[in-house]
């Protein structure tokens, strides 16, 4: 099973400093996640490498793979100097994680030249994959918004797996013990 994970950027939902008690919450929470999906029957995990839930996840992704977890870690960068904005260390981290993913590429293999292309770039990731764990919560305006309703509409028609993450859930992991 191919598992396509999506969500906030960091600015998107108060994040500023990795240090920040947010970014260890939402790492706790994707891991426990990932675990669920690991024993259903999930093999690969499918990101495109934007800041925020998706460098989280790939970042528990491989310490789940150092844990010996048979998974599997996919980027499919949407083109070429997507990350041309990344700070330098965001451009560190995306550099770690695809030195240590098991497959990388380009979905196009040039540089931005239309706002059409992210439309295909969701469809492509979208009919390549199994389902889809989406961080995004309605009231929250964010460009993750575009692929959850590429994947509503592909679900309407194909059989599609799509679970998505609000912020009450992840409040809820929080209040059920959560400690780091």
């Amino acid at each position: 099973m191919r598992i396509l994970i999506g969500g906030y950027r960091p600015y998107e939902i108060g994040i500023f400093k990795s240090d920040q008690q947010e970014v260890t919450v939402l790492k706790a929470f994707i891991r426990n996640k990932l675990l669920e999906y690991i024993d259903e029957g999930a093999e690969w995990f499918i990101i495109q490498g934007y800041t925020g839930i998706e460098l989280y996840a790939a970042e528990e992704i491989i310490r789940l793979k150092e844990a010996h977890y048979d998974i599997r870690l996919g980027v499919l960068m949407p083109f070429h100097q997507f990350d041309d904005r990344y700070n330098e260390m965001d451009q560190a981290l995306l550099q770690k994680v695809l030195a240590e993913c098991d497959f990388k590429d380009y979905i196009y293999k040039q540089p931005y030249s239309n706002p059409g292309m992210f439309k295909h770039i969701n469809r492509f990731l979208i009919s390549n994959t199994d389902g889809a764990l989406i961080f995004f919560d309605e009231e929250a305006d964010a460009k993750v918004r575009f692929l959850y309703n590429a994947i509503l509409e592909f679900s309407g028609e194909n059989p599609y797996n799509i679970e998505r993450i609000q912020f009450d859930e992840i409040n809820s992991f929080i209040d059920s013990g959560f400690d780091n």
